[in-house]
């Protein structure tokens, strides 16, 4: 009987028919969606950022303009200014006739000062706003500038710049004390006076901008009516470098499937403008609304004419299916029957996996019998390691003799209560007499001494607190979720057990403790365990004065 192969059925007479629907496919999908929409969406966005950075280059002239008319004036103020600081008359500042004579003609609304230390702190200032802020952490560029600027020169007048928390414009003046801290001089400017390009930025409009909205290095947004920056955009600002002449970093947000796209970049005047201390955070709103319609059209039609080629496609595929259909159902019945019969199909492919199929179930079941074995085999030695693994992480963390944590668990649980955040009292606990009744009365009554204090703390203390035994004769309490007055009012309680047990015990032995009290005020764990050591040690010490002066009076 001549056989025919599958290849000649379901392949060659379709082949032409997959080949010219896969090309089509390809031609309509790279025309619609890369060469025309891509090429304007990336040219927009390209020509938005070129054309607002040009704004913003144009507009520094002005600003330059402005800032050269108050910088006389500003050299002036702050050397009378300093020498009234320096003979300690601070109110003179603000009476001076320059700058009363600004005032009533409205071209500064107010005048500060400031005292910046060599770390970039504003340590003294009459604006309380401000009082803490550390420049070398908010503007660290311009604070480098700013020292070496003054190491040189001795005295620095700024240009105009912008409040960090009210993009107020302001004009600094900057002058080196004896002592290496800054003494700074600032003039809140009347902004009526002061061309504000970044508030009027909004006029810039062309092609598909619908706003273009300013912001701060603090998020602060130039205009009140700009909206407000959230999380996610915020996250994006801080992956950008700022750029001056020519915008290269810059990170585009789709949303809307591509119909609105935000454009995010920072921005700084260029080189010869250095001087001036601010940057900008610029986000461009685009709508592309309109071209992704007219894409989806594209797409449309390229779909039905697709559609078309698929169905032609199926029905040559659904023709030659039924010429091999009955053969493999009656293939498909015997493999669920768990059986094989010599069957002609007339195709040479299901003849020969008929041949073949009993023969792969056999090996199949026994290769799948030894891979359970040996999955069964590595289970069992992997439960045995997991045992193995907790005895000794238990062994590494406790105490043997009081099953405590030790110094080490200790640190494992300093360690999550801090990432959470909770406000805890620390009790650093010390035997005194250990090593006298070690000595004394062997290493059996030491041990039960040790118990005996455990048993007290843990009567004490509080479910969710912890005891652990920092040393032999060591130990630290942790009372969670309390403040110092309570800790206090537990640490009376613990002592008022030990002197009960001291009184009420037949033991050879009496317990005797020295204690540390200390309040968790945001301390690293190294320090809590220093400070709490200390103030212990601080209290053995008066124990062992009062002995000796009792010792001394006998």
């Amino acid at each position: 009987m001549n056989k025919k192969r599958l290849k000649d059925l379901l392949f060659s007479n379709t082949f032409v028919i997959m080949v010219t629907l896969g090309i089509i496919m390809i031609v309509i999908i790279f025309v619609t969606e890369n060469i025309l929409f891509k090429h304007l969406y990336n040219s927009t966005i390209k020509s938005s950022i070129t054309t607002i950075s040009k704004y913003y280059n144009n507009s520094m002239e002005y600003l330059a303009f402005h800032s050269g008319n108050y910088e006389q004036i500003l050299s002036e103020i702050l050397n009378e200014a300093y020498s009234n600081y320096k003979t300690g008359n601070k109110q003179a500042i603000f009476s001076m006739p320059e700058i009363k004579f600004l005032e009533e003609k409205k071209i500064i609304k107010n005048v500060n000062y400031y005292v910046i230390d060599k770390n970039g702190v504003i340590i003294e200032t009459d604006y309380n706003n401000d009082l803490g802020l550390n420049l070398s952490l908010r503007v660290p560029e311009y604070w480098r500038f700013l020292k070496q600027t003054l190491e040189k020169d001795k005295k620095f007048i700024g240009k105009i710049s912008f409040e960090i928390k009210t993009n107020n414009p302001r004009i600094y003046g900057y002058k080196m004390m004896e002592n290496g801290n800054i003494f700074e001089v600032g003039l809140l400017l009347n902004e009526k006076n002061i061309p504000n390009f970044l508030k009027d930025i909004s006029i810039v409009k062309f092609n598909f901008i619908e706003g273009v909205y300013t912001y701060n290095n603090s998020y602060i947004p130039f205009s009140s009516n700009y909206p407000l920056l959230d999380d996610e955009e915020k996250n994006i600002f801080t992956k950008l470098k700022y750029s001056d002449e020519e915008i290269k970093d810059y990170i585009i947000k789709e949303k809307s499937d591509g119909k609105k796209v935000y454009v995010y970049f920072k921005w700084k005047p260029r080189g010869s403008e250095s001087s001036f201390n601010f940057m900008v955070l610029t986000k461009v709103e685009i709508n592309f609304s309109d071209i992704v319609k007219i894409k989806n059209y594209l797409i449309y039609i390229s779909m039905l004419v697709i559609g078309g080629f698929i169905l032609i496609f199926a029905l040559v595929i659904a023709y030659n299916t039924r010429k091999v259909e009955k053969p493999l159902i009656k293939l498909i019945k015997n493999i669920e029957n768990g059986k094989i019969e010599e069957v002609e199909t007339n195709v040479l492919e299901i003849d020969t996996l008929i041949k073949y199929y009993s023969h792969l179930v056999t090996t199949l079941s026994n290769r799948i019998n030894e891979e359970e074995n040996e999955l069964l085999n590595l289970k069992k030695k992997f439960e045995l390691v997991e045992k193995e693994k907790e005895l000794l992480y238990d062994m590494a963390l406790k105490d043997e003799l009081t099953k405590l944590f030790n110094k080490k668990g200790s640190i494992k649980v300093f360690q999550k209560i801090i990432s959470n955040k909770e406000s805890f009292c620390v009790i650093y606990i010390s035997l005194d007499n250990y090593g006298n009744v070690l000595e004394r009365y062997g290493k059996n009554e030491a041990s039960e001494m040790i118990l005996e204090l455990v048993g007290i703390m843990q009567k004490t203390i509080r479910d969710r607190d912890f005891i652990f035994r920092i040393s032999e004769e060591e130990f630290l309490i942790v009372l969670r979720y309390v403040n110092l007055e309570i800790s206090q009012k537990i640490l009376k309680r613990l002592v008022d057990f030990v002197k009960k047990f001291n009184i009420t015990t037949d033991k050879v032995y009496k317990i005797s403790i020295s204690y540390g009290l200390l309040e968790y005020k945001g301390q690293n764990i190294d320090s809590i365990f220093i400070e709490s050591k200390k103030r212990m040690k601080e209290m053995k010490e008066k124990k062992k004065e009062l002995l000796r002066r009792l010792k001394n009076n006998d």
